[in-house]
């Protein structure tokens, strides 16, 4: 027989046994105890205020489950059961997490010792390694455009040149709703702009001409209204003849045309630019000539022409394949003599090259190139004699012209990896070369001409 006493210590006994048997039954189905997950924390902590938090994150997609390990954990509260499902295994050693729907969510657990875990879930539809894999598939061969992953969500960077290849990154980003975004832009992207881009461009253009007159020439009239012109004035008053002239137009002599011209001439030209990965660079060198408009009894304007080396571009390097895509738009102009011209204003030489070109790094690619050759002949003189073959030069003037034009234009882009000179250094080196320029330019080298990627090679 118990007495009172003895009766009412046992009850109480078994009231707090029933009680912490229900609050572990409840942390195992993933629902915490009376009061919350906050509250278990507190009240199983109370002692331990300043007890250590650590922040994990975890990524799966729905249906996907994965494991966390559940030794020496007292509770654990879930934010939003609709997203994440925690289930714990028979032995209690594992929690399973398994994605319900797409969202972010947290789990926390809470230790013996009152120390704090909280994990930030992200749920995906597609497994975010899966997802990863293909963008890198999908976007391979495409340069300036890169991947950043945050958290379980995808972000395509980067810049592109058409607005075809943005549009085929917005398809490929809808693939993935809720995980992939596109960010990329047309023009000058947000690229790793500490990469300095070297672009050398060079433009050769050689020029050979020849021609000769042989033969007799002979006038195309003889005689006629104009054949003798007689010009002069007489003083009266002096009664003297003031200097005269007498032309004679159309006469019959025949001319000898013995005449040859050889020559020879070539142009080199190199332009470098040196820009961020990524961003535009505009490059102009020439000059312009200004020739008077004039209208009647009025100067109405100046008329120029322009001429020299005009370069665009926009490079885009992938720092991965270290391959490099290229923006190039090149100008080169030269004026002609005025006799070539065919008149008192001077012609142009022009070649023009607007070009996208995907290229390894240090490689030297031929843009443009072209080869001319032209060719006339002409016979001036007596009908049908002159045509004689040989004999034909004595009754007629044989005039032939030939003109040999080759002209290439090439890029070779590089990367700035050494540390250039302190600016001081530049300074008093282009002092120093100025003033010791006698006129021999060999001797002037204002920048380095060789490109970097090609003393590799050396």
């Amino acid at each position: 027989m118990f007495s009172h006493g003895s009766r009412s210590a046992v009850l109480w006994s078994l009231l707090a046994a029933s009680f912490l048997t229900a609050g572990d039954a409840f942390a195992q189905r993933g629902r915490p105890p009376t009061g919350g997950g906050g509250g278990a924390a507190a009240g199983g902590g109370g002692g331990n205020a300043g007890a250590e938090e650590r922040i994990e994150e975890l990524s799966l997609a729905v249906g996907e489950t994965k494991s966390i390990s559940a030794k020496e954990i007292r509770n654990f509260s879930v934010a939003d059961p609709a997203i994440l499902d925690v289930r714990v295994s028979p032995d209690g050693s594992t929690f399973l997490v398994v994605g319900r729907k797409p969202g972010s969510t947290t789990l926390v657990l809470i230790k013996n010792d009152g120390s704090q875990v909280t994990w930030s879930i992200n749920v995906s539809t597609r497994p975010p390694e899966i997802v990863y894999r293909e963008l890198q598939q999908l976007l391979e061969g495409t340069t300036g455009v890169r991947v950043r992953r945050v958290g379980g969500r995808f972000f395509l960077e980067g810049g592109v040149t058409t607005d075809t290849e943005l549009k085929r990154l917005g398809l490929i980003a809808a693939l993935y709703p809720g995980q992939v975004e596109n960010l990329v832009q047309v023009g000058s992207g947000s690229g790793d702009r500490r990469i300095l881009i070297r672009v050398d461009f060079f433009f050769v253009s050689y020029d050979k001409s020849s021609s000769y007159a042989v033969g007799i020439g002979y006038p195309a009239a003889i005689g006629g209204d104009t054949a003798i012109q007689f010009t002069g004035t007489y003083d009266f008053l002096r009664n003297a003849l003031n200097p005269a002239q007498a032309v004679i137009q159309n006469q019959p002599l025949p001319r000898l045309d013995i005449a040859a011209n050889n020559g020879w001439a070539k142009v080199m030209k190199q332009s470098s630019i040196i820009t961020s990965n990524g961003q535009e660079a505009v490059f102009n060198s020439g000059g312009e000539v200004n020739f008077r408009q004039f209208a009647f009894q009025a100067t109405s304007g100046v008329q120029k022409i322009t001429f020299g080396t005009n370069v665009t571009v926009l490079p885009r390097y992938d720092s991965t394949t270290r391959e490099i895509e290229m923006r190039l738009i090149a100008d080169e102009s030269e004026l002609t003599d005025t006799a070539l011209a065919g008149g008192d204003l001077p012609g142009r030489n022009t070649a023009r090259m607007e070009v996208l070109v995907h290229m390894k790094l240090g490689q030297a690619l031929i843009l443009a190139g072209i080869k001319s050759v032209t060719q006339t002949h002409a016979v001036t003189g007596l009908p049908l004699l002159s045509q004689i073959p040989v004999l034909g030069i004595f009754f007629g003037s044989h005039n032939n012209k030939r003109q040999e034009i080759e002209n290439a234009m090439f890029v070779i882009p590089s990367v700035v990896e050494t540390v250039p000179k302190s600016s001081l250094d530049l300074v008093k080196n282009a002092l120093q070369v100025f003033d010791d320029f006698t006129g021999n330019i060999d001797d002037v080298q204002t920048f380095d001409r060789t490109p970097p990627s090609a003393k590799k090679e050396q």
